[in-house]
């Protein structure tokens, strides 16, 4: 004989959820109110329990498969399961002209209608079991790629392999997925695919109902999970409850009880018992007979109910249903006769909310009871008490883990600004803003940003966050990514970031690299400045690439902009020119013929006589009209002259290759048609010349001298 009675518990959130119990009241009033000439046909199980099934089969319910409609009578009413059923499925019954009721649970629609509003190109990822008709039914309204991953190690493994970090991607869940193994999947996505948008599509009755048989399986000596066999969401409970105690059962009905062994039940002192969402309270009451007969309980199936199903009160929290929706409030389904009502301020604090677009009629929303007019027979909700709450654990965790979340700027104050993530107020000081010292913190006001928490009090409810530290966190993520894929040669459009007297930082994406003035400029070297301003948005190449110190080296030259080569398809000897004069030499003077290449006017060219000083006839600026008389490719020299192109002039005034002068050069050439040495004297200057002059040597330019 047992000395102490077993304390039984009962999970206050076992059996029917609102959604099993809203399908199930609709099929037995259309069983109640249809003709019995009309058939009622089910696409599947209704839900998964076979007891349930069972009954409603015993009372003419057909359960049919989807290819089976186009033979149903044109008279047949169709009833759509919670688990919902696939676009196609919706079309067919529309074009056949079939009448059906759609009992389809609300978060499962709601998954249908996300999924459904993704734009073309998006990849959506669901989280859930690929052989499930809610994840078919979902899969079904996608209009592009879609994924489906049992868990979270199963991500990792393959989504590497088919999607590339920067594509667009949509994370959602199948309703009755396991919180825990959520979670890490997030974590994971939030990592590698920062373009990736999450909807949390996990029924709060489930996520409640998980978290509860976690708490219960951890303080009970026994735990009994009842369901059918088929369920989903029942199996997910039973495999967290055999995790966490050390004798765990799964039945369908009382009668399973039997096949347990007896010794079980006689050393349990503390005995759980939670049903899945699809278990009908009948099952329940019987499963606690039985358990009360076995161990000798006295507490009666009514009492635990009392405990465990009390009806609502003040500051509890419920799932309800939106029946109506209007600019200034909600009204809402709590399955009791008190009508909710939901005001504007007691679900955001943010005056731009639209409710009538974001919020629809059938939607499930979580609310918490505030206050009862038993006179009016109304309930206050408040919805923005639930997101405090559960916003909180957010920032709880972004504190703990370091994770950067999202938030918007609300507010400028002083020392600082706040940012609003979701319905948490952060305060950022402006030292961690992100913005200099003397700089306007108006500037972030309304943006987006992304913060890091970096101080907490959780019984104040406060939270400190810094914008630079979670920028800085993006920045070294994108620069490590960046130097893994970035390659010599490769090239982008970057963005002059500062200017030295040594060249130019451009950025180009998460890092910046140096432009040496070298560079920058195929002919003569200009300060960086006037080449380009701040801003500018130029084509750079990579050159170089320092991985161990984090820096790269660009190159802005180019075959394709190199000047001689535009010069060599553009221009040949014996071409007439207009150039500028942009230097004066003892010796001449050079003319930019195109920017980075500049023709040498030798001093006996410049005019009709040697000129013995060419600042006396030229200045900087100048226009001139001059001949292409040599041109060395090799040595990036061209030679002009203006005086062949003078009237009455004649001879050959052709010069070698070997004549011209680069743009870099700062030295004297020899021509054949006129004396130049490295050092031009006096007596050259003043040395006569014949109107037909006769090549003149090196030797016999500096004979004078010497």
């Amino acid at each position: 004989m047992r000395q102490v009675m077993a304390e039984i518990t009962l999970a206050r959130s076992s059996g029917f959820c609102f959604g099993v119990q809203r399908a199930v009241s609709l099929l037995e009033s259309e069983l109640d109110n249809t003709a019995e000439k009309k058939s009622i046909y089910c696409i599947g199980e209704i839900i998964h329990n076979k007891t349930f099934n069972d009954s409603i089969k015993q009372r003419g319910v057909k359960t049919i498969e989807p290819d089976e409609i186009d033979s149903l009578p044109y008279d047949a009413i169709v009833f759509i399961r919670t688990h919902g059923v696939t676009k196609q499925v919706y079309e067919r019954l529309e074009n056949k002209g079939i009448a059906f009721i759609d009992a389809t649970c609300p978060f499962v629609k709601k998954a249908h209608r996300i999924v459904e509003n993704q734009p073309e190109g998006t990849t959506v990822i669901i989280m859930g079991d690929r052989n499930h008709p809610e994840v078919h039914g979902i899969q079904s309204f996608a209009k592009g790629k879609v994924l489906i991953f049992s868990d979270c190690e199963e991500m990792k493994q393959r989504l590497p392999a088919e999607i590339n970090t920067e594509e667009q991607l949509v994370l959602i869940a199948q309703t009755t997925y396991n919180i825990t193994e959520w979670e890490n999947c997030q974590k994971f996505i939030k990592y590698l695919y920062t373009n990736t948008r999450i909807f949390d599509t996990i029924c709060s009755v489930t996520d409640e109902r998980q978290k509860e048989v976690l708490s219960l399986s951890k303080v009970n000596d026994l735990v009994v999970v009842v369901g059918g066999k088929s369920s989903s969401n029942t199996a997910k409970l039973y495999r967290i409850a055999a995790e966490n105690c050390q004798n765990a059962l799964y039945i369908e009905t009382a009668n399973e009880l039997s096949d347990a062994s007896p010794h079980i039940f006689k050393t349990a002192k503390k005995i759980a018992i939670t049903a899945g969402a699809s278990t009908p309270c009948s099952i329940i009451q019987e499963v606690l007979k039985t358990m009360t007969d076995i161990t000798n309980a006295e507490l009666s199936f009514a009492e635990m109910l009392d405990q465990s199903f009390k009806t609502l009160n003040t500051g509890e929290r419920v799932t309800g249903v939106i029946s109506s929706v209007s600019p200034a409030e909600i009204h809402v389904d709590l399955g009791t006769k008190h009508t909710g009502i939901l005001p504007y301020d007691e679900i955001t604090n943010d005056s731009g909310v639209d409710l009538e677009q974001d919020y629809h009629v059938g939607d499930p929303i979580d609310v918490v009871c505030i206050k009862f007019n038993d006179v009016e027979g109304t309930v206050l909700l408040s919805k923005k008490r639930i997101d405090q709450s559960k916003h909180w654990l957010v920032i709880q965790q972004a504190a703990e883990d370091g994770s950067t979340i999202n938030g918007t700027v609300r507010e400028i104050i002083r020392g600082g600004v706040i940012v609003n993530v979701q319905t948490v107020k952060v305060f950022v000081p402006a030292s961690q803003t992100g913005i200099p010292r003397d700089g306007n913190l108006d500037q972030l006001k309304g943006q987006k940003v992304g913060i890091k928490i970096i101080e907490i009090n959780d019984q104040r409810k406060r939270a400190v966050g810094s914008i630079r530290n979670a920028a800085r966190s993006v920045r070294k993520k994108d620069t490590e990514e960046f130097f893994t894929t970035a390659e010599v040669g490769q090239r982008f459009t970057g963005t002059v970031r500062s200017l030295t007297n040594y060249g130019a930082f451009v950025n180009i994406g998460p890092v910046d690299g140096m432009v040496h003035i070298t560079e920058l400029s195929w002919g003569r070297l200009k300060p960086p400045s006037e080449l380009f301003a701040v801003g500018d948005q130029i084509e750079v190449y990579i050159k170089n690439i320092n991985i161990e110190k984090k820096r790269i080296s660009l190159g802005y030259k180019t075959e394709e902009n190199n000047p001689w080569k535009i010069f060599e398809d553009k221009y040949k000897v014996d071409d007439i020119v207009d150039a500028t004069i942009v230097s004066l030499m003892p010796f001449g003077a050079f003319a930019e013929i195109i920017p980075g290449v500049d023709g040498l006017i030798h001093n006996t060219q410049i005019a009709a006589k040697p000129v013995g000083n060419p600042a006396s006839v030229l200045k900087l600026g100048d226009k001139v009209t001059a001949k292409i008389t040599a041109i060395d490719l090799e040595k990036s020299r061209v030679s002009l002259s203006i005086k062949a192109l003078l009237d009455g002039i004649e001879g050959d005034f052709s010069t070698s290759p070997e004549d011209t002068v680069s743009d870099e050069a700062a030295e004297p050439v020899i021509e054949e048609t006129a004396p130049v040495a490295e050092e031009v004297t006096a007596a050259e200057e003043s040395a006569p010349i014949a109107e037909e002059a006769a090549p003149v040597t090196e030797e016999a330019v500096k004979a004078p001298a010497e």
